[in-house]
């Protein structure tokens, strides 16, 4: 509970950032993108145990949890919506 006291102060200037640019952007959405696709290899990583590509996927979970976390206690759900439905302008 302490740390993790700790660690959404310390993130909590970039999770503000990224609130106020990721309609813009579309990051959280990429990432959560990125993400999905490569679960399908996770299977296989554990069988190889490949240790690495293991551990870049708890992380990018990780920073998905912490960022939904503020997305969801700062915003209403329309708002939390808006950061889904970005579109990339051609």
């Amino acid at each position: 509970s302490a740390d993790l006291k700790l660690l959404e102060e310390a993130t909590i200037s970039v999770c503000k950032s990224l609130v106020e640019k990721n309609p813009r952007t579309g990051n959280l959405g990429s990432l959560i993108k990125v993400f999905l696709s490569r679960t399908k290899e996770l299977k296989i990583s554990a069988e190889c145990q490949n240790h690495l590509f293991i551990w870049q996927a708890h992380n990018a979970l990780f920073i998905i949890c912490c960022l939904l976390k503020v997305f969801i206690s700062r915003m209403s759900e329309e708002e939390l919506q808006l950061h889904f439905t970005y579109e990339e302008k051609e």
